[in-house]
């Protein structure tokens, strides 16, 4: 028996061993990130300085290579097949891993079975916001129209099943209103925030990047978050007006393929939380709207299912069918 456990330990002892030099090792090449941000947006903003913070931390070079709208999901696929060494990774949105799940029929990937979580770097709330020429000056000022006036009032989106829609959905449901769905597609986002800065869309549930410096045109009504926002700590959460209102927010995170080594993706998360804790870099994110977390990937994984259990709740009550 002593033998036998002296054995085991040994054959532990080598294994960790093992890890820690490949963590150490790690990386001997450039690393390429394959992301589904779409160009000029806060998440890809966000990605360029982590990964520029990270390329000096690591001593290799880290490019990004985005790929947007339908390709952003190809995009997904391949990574969720390439080698898990720690060179092909990954980042991607709550839209596309989680939502995507229960809106595609045919979703080439699925992020609990092909992917290694190794961190959800950034994540930012969105608001409810409607144009000032609307004359709505809070949420329940907004609910009574819309009871009074059923499918007067539209919000915009970036296409069916996308988070802005999944908003707006949310928010119909919780408080028994009639809005009118309005879906741009994901590539048209620059003439759908100027057609809602314009006022010929009413509504749209957006981040702090668009919001905070329009407020001469819009009205912010409430955050879709769990608590009040360091950027506006004024507006109540939706959930003050409406307890069922399950919040979810946008984030962008960091993942690699099946098989990624616990060393690796560890190293990876380490090296993306101290890049976005960096002074210079925190405050560039804050301009931006974002928050910084920074996950393990434990921690990831468990935010994971949790959003995947919230929006299957969601797409079941309001009746969504995948296209």
């Amino acid at each position: 028996m002593k033998r036998t456990a002296f054995a085991t330990a040994m054959v532990l002892a080598g294994v960790l061993f093992a890890s820690n030099l490949l963590a150490q090792a790690y990386p001997a090449k450039q690393i390429l990130v394959v992301s589904s941000a779409s160009p000029g947006t806060s998440g890809d903003a966000g990605l360029r300085l982590m990964t520029a913070k990270m390329t000096q931390s690591m001593g290799q070079p880290i490019i990004v290579e985005l790929r947007s709208a339908a390709r952003g999901a190809q995009a997904h696929a391949v990574v969720s097949k390439a080698a898990p060494d720690g060179y092909t990774l990954t980042f991607g949105t709550a839209g596309t891993f989680v939502y995507g799940r229960y809106l595609f029929k045919n979703m080439a990937f699925d992020v609990l079975k092909d992917y290694v979580p190794i961190s959800m770097s950034l994540n930012s709330p969105s608001y409810v916001a409607i144009h000032n020429s609307r004359g709505i000056g809070t949420m329940q000022d907004l609910i009574d129209y819309a009871r009074k006036n059923p499918g007067k009032l539209e919000f915009g989106s970036t296409g069916n099943g996308s988070y802005f829609h999944l908003a707006g959905e949310a928010l119909k449901h919780a408080a028994g209103i009639d809005l009118l769905h309005v879906p741009y597609s994901q590539a048209n986002y620059p003439q759908l925030q100027t057609d809602f800065l314009n006022g010929r869309i009413a509504m749209f549930m957006t981040t702090w990047f668009n919001v905070g410096p329009n407020q001469n045109r819009l009205k912010v009504l409430a955050i879709i978050d769990r608590q009040r926002s360091r950027h506006a700590p004024n507006v109540p959460v939706v959930t003050d007006l409406l307890p069922n209102f399950e919040p979810f927010v946008v984030w962008w995170g960091l993942l690699g393929p099946l098989g990624l080594p616990a060393p690796i993706a560890n190293r990876l998360a380490a090296e993306s939380k101290k890049a976005l804790q960096q002074p210079d870099i925190t405050a560039k994110l804050d301009d931006l709207g974002l928050d910084v977390v920074a996950s393990t990937p434990e921690e990831f994984a468990a935010m994971l299912r949790q959003d995947i259990n919230a929006i299957g709740r969601l797409v079941k009550a309001i009746g969504l069918q995948p296209e």
